[in-house]
């Protein structure tokens, strides 16, 4: 599917379980727009232990392409549980150095999830999701 495609069905997120493919490679462009996704709780318990839901709960997760790598978080700010970005997809700083919380102005390091400014706790971070990038594919790990 293109970019073209997917920023015209801006509400479709696809629902990715652990070992599934989430969207192709070549959708990822440095410092660009992310690609929107739903995961279920179960699939990654380990990885929000500390966050309130329900075991069967969907929750929004982004990938983004930083310094040519893929990199998936939870789409939840660490200040206050709300998604990060300003309009589907937009989760850059202006000068693309780092992701930013629309409603905080909280900002983190792409590659690490890592809370640089704003008014999130003393570091806090942002719930990173494993991902492999194979086949021209990006693909959601399982977690052990």
């Amino acid at each position: 599917m293109s970019q073209e495609a997917i920023s015209e069905s801006e509400d479709f997120e696809p629902l990715v379980q652990s070992g599934h493919s989430i969207c192709p490679s070549d959708l990822l462009v440095d410092g660009e727009d992310g690609f929107r996704f739903q995961v279920r709780a179960s699939d990654i318990a380990q990885r929000v232990g500390g966050v309130d839901h329900r075991v069967d709960e969907t929750l929004p997760a982004f990938l983004i392409r930083h310094d040519g790598i893929a990199h998936a978080y939870l789409n939840r700010c660490a200040h206050v549980a709300m998604e990060l970005d300003w309009q589907p997809g937009k989760f850059f700083t202006q000068d693309k150095t780092a992701l930013i919380c629309a409603s905080h102005d909280a900002q983190y390091l792409p590659d690490t999830g890592e809370c640089i400014s704003g008014p999130c706790p003393r570091g806090a971070t942002l719930i990173k999701l494993d991902v492999e990038e194979k086949e021209g594919k990006i693909f959601l790990c399982q977690v052990v």
